[in-house]
């Protein structure tokens, strides 16, 4: 094994695993967030060794030149002595200019930083609070017309960063800020392209900076952005996107309503879906996607549907419902898979994999062992979250932007028979559809890895930020201070009407269906 050297100890790490997953492993924190090379959180500092290069992708030249390297896509070939990174190195300070309320869960943050920060409109910054817990944020400014940096911040329920930022900081003080970092902004090599963007929530301050950074560059090419919320009051700076439409020919705005009735400018539906019903042939196109995280996925899936090459989908993961990839326990069986090529091409680049997994959730939905797990789920989401899922293990694309399979079956009480039963089922559609034998034994070992993720004799809690939270069921009651729809019968539940709501799945019910 390789000997990784860290503040006086030594730990080992294992073939094909990366430092953050042998430290996890062994219990020992370091700071991380996104897990894939993105946010560059977990920054670390080679003190006597030399990193492979791989490990230092997207990093700025001056910390290469120091010796810098992100520990979660680290996998050492050599022994590494490394340390935390100098405070001068990453984080300067910033003086919160102004703030400003842009809906009841949203605030606009205006910085000015103490240092030039050469950035792109749609790349985020980390901010940093003074106990050291820090966060990303994209960057909805443009560094040619603003002066100042621009954050969009929505009040996360338990978000312990969020509150601070929308309920304490104040014009005046001085927040810690380390960045630019990502690869989701405006590219100047092709003028004429046309562009969709596609938002939900505070996803719309990347690709608001996009737009604008687009149209200030002289963009011919037509751009569609589609804001999506599912309430009214969740679609913020209408007046401004609709004066910059009116401004300029080529720039389309769409605000989306998904949960209550539309009304005004608002069109009636899911943001992703209103944008792919509008555009069937997106060949040739690029594609910005920010916000939810089930959004994102279910969008991705839609464009490379619509013939959208997969390195013209842009989606930086840490923009997704705090995406912060949790961590495994310690004794997890799920594994790392390397790209597989050959599984690909006998998949028909998918067409078959569509095919099986359509055939297989069809008999699910049907199975009386099965069917009682995907109660209130639709069958055509579910296929497309696992074709994404397995698309990116197959692959090695970034396709699949959700929960984990420990994560997705935590509250899930499932036996090894039960999980045999599955895998019977699955088989017999490979077969079914003529997958070859030694594909399928490639992929039923990839589901077998994930069986220590799965099989329990109780719920857990979601592991977050990579700690397990409590396990929470049973239903809530609460007065709405907005009007919303009932997730059992549908009808309209008006302000002030008492409602119950489901504790894990948030679904919530009206005075008659909560008596059942």
């Amino acid at each position: 094994m390789i000997s990784l050297n860290y503040q006086g100890k030594s730990y080992q790490c294992r073939d094909g695993e990366s430092v953050l997953e042998a430290f996890l492993r062994q219990g020992v924190k370091l700071p991380f967030s996104c897990r894939a090379g993105v946010c560059h959180v977990c920054l670390q500092r080679a003190t006597a060794s030399e990193v492979p290069k791989d490990a230092q992708k997207g990093l700025k030249d001056d910390l290469v030149a120091k010796n810098y390297f992100l520990p979660c896509i680290c996998k050492p070939t050599q022994d590494l002595s490394f340390s935390p990174p100098q405070e001068e190195d990453l984080f300067f300070t910033a003086l919160v200019a102004e703030k400003t309320v842009l809906a009841s869960d949203i605030v606009q943050l205006k910085l000015e930083p103490s240092l030039n920060l050469d950035y792109l409109p749609g790349q985020f910054i980390n901010l940093r609070r003074a106990d050291g817990v820090v966060r990303s944020y994209s960057l909805a400014s443009v560094p040619a017309e603003d002066y100042f940096l621009e954050l969009h911040v929505k009040r996360m329920k338990n978000g312990d960063i969020s509150h601070w930022l929308c309920d304490e900081l104040e014009p005046g003080e001085e927040i810690e800020i380390q960045g630019p970092n990502g690869d989701c902004y405006y590219h100047t090599d092709d003028p004429q392209q046309n562009i969709l963007l596609v938002a939900t929530g505070t996803g719309l301050a990347p690709l608001l900076g996009i737009a604008r950074m687009a149209l200030s560059a002289g963009h011919c090419g037509q751009i569609h952005l589609y804001h999506g919320s599912s309430m009214r009051e969740g679609i913020y700076l209408l007046d401004e996107l609709s004066v910059l439409a009116r401004q300029h020919q080529n720039f389309h705005y769409t605000p989306c309503v998904s949960r209550e009735g539309s009304g005004g400018a608002c069109v009636t539906g899911r943001a992703e879906d209103v944008a792919f019903s509008r555009h069937h042939a997106l060949a040739g196109w690029r594609i910005h996607l920010a916000g939810n995280p089930d959004m994102v996925e279910h969008a991705s899936k839609l464009a490379s549907d619509a013939g959208v090459r997969a390195e013209d989908i842009f989606a930086d993961p840490f923009v997704l419902k705090e995406l912060r990839a949790e961590s495994r326990p310690a004794d997890s069986a799920a594994k790392v898979f390397p790209p597989d090529p050959e599984m690909w091409a006998g998949l028909k680049e998918g067409e078959l994999m569509n095919a099986i997994l359509t055939d297989f959730y069809t008999r699910v939905f049907d199975d009386p062992v099965l069917s009682p797990y995907f109660i209130g789920v639709t069958k055509q989401r579910l296929i497309e979250k696992v074709y994404s899922f397995m698309r990116q293990i197959f692959t090695g694309e970034k396709m699949y932007f959700g929960d984990r399979p420990r994560n997705t079956h935590h509250w899930m009480v499932i036996s090894d028979e039960i999980f045999d039963h599955r895998e019977r089922l699955m088989e017999e559609c490979m077969r079914r559809h003529g997958l070859a034998d030694h594909l399928m034994a490639r992929w039923q070992a990839i589901e077998e890895a994930f069986r220590g993720d799965i099989v329990k004799s109780q719920p857990v809690g979601r592991i977050v930020d990579g700690v397990e939270q409590p396990f929470v069921d049973g239903f809530g009651h609460e007065i709405l201070e907005v009007g919303t729809l009932c997730d059992s019968c549908g009808r309209v539940i008006e302000v002030g009407e008492e409602v119950s709501y489901h504790l894990r799945l948030g679904h919530v019910y009206c005075h008659d269906c909560r008596k059942g």
